[in-house]
């Protein structure tokens, strides 16, 4: 069972980090917002017939389970945009990076609900800006537009996981992740 989640976390990190070099690719033949709104609306309708399989009923009437597909699929949407936007003036390599630093800025953002920081988490904090700097910095104290666009994304994608951390204990997860997709997909169309 151990490997078995150690290959899984593997293969979505794998998949993950190719995104970034299929979104970059993308970007040569369409725009920020085609490119976030097809991937929305496949990813929405992927998400169909897994609903239909685990749900026969398809029931879609619970309004909480709309407030919190159209709140993270606002915020998605945003998150998305600002990264495709961003891709299109750094490094695939920065993007990813700068993107993987909402995993520190969710804490903080989390203490404003009053929840508290650990020494760890602290001490990754420090680490992860160390690691920024040290790839994002060129000879002047100064980030790219790309890499200020993506910071900004981090920041919203931090705000995402929020949002799905209120609302998933409320509703199906997977019926809340179809609405979102077809929200961020509108926003973005």
């Amino acid at each position: 069972m151990r490997y078995k989640n150690h290959l899984l976390l593997l293969l979505t990190a794998f998949i993950w980090g190719c995104a970034f070099v299929a979104q970059s690719a993308g970007m040569d033949y369409v725009g920020p917002f085609t490119f976030t709104a097809l991937r929305s609306y496949l990813g929405g309708l992927v998400l169909l017939p897994l609903i239909y399989f685990f749900d026969h009923t398809m029931n879609f009437k619970d309004k909480k389970l709309w407030a919190g597909g159209i709140a993270c699929g606002i915020v998605l949407g945003l998150a998305s945009a600002l990264q495709q936007f961003g891709i299109q003036y750094t490094t695939v390599g920065k993007a990813g990076f700068i993107t993987a630093l909402y995993i520190i800025v969710v804490p903080f953002f989390s203490l404003f609900l009053g929840k508290k920081l650990g020494p760890k988490i602290g001490i990754s904090v420090v680490l992860a800006v160390i690691g920024l700097y040290l790839l994002c910095m060129t000879g002047s104290l100064s980030l790219g537009k790309g890499d200020l666009l993506v910071c900004v994304c981090a920041c919203v994608f931090a705000l995402h996981i929020l949002v799905i951390d209120h609302y998933s204990p409320l509703v199906d997860g997977v019926k809340m992740s179809c609405i979102q997709f077809f929200t961020c997909a509108l926003l973005n169309t």
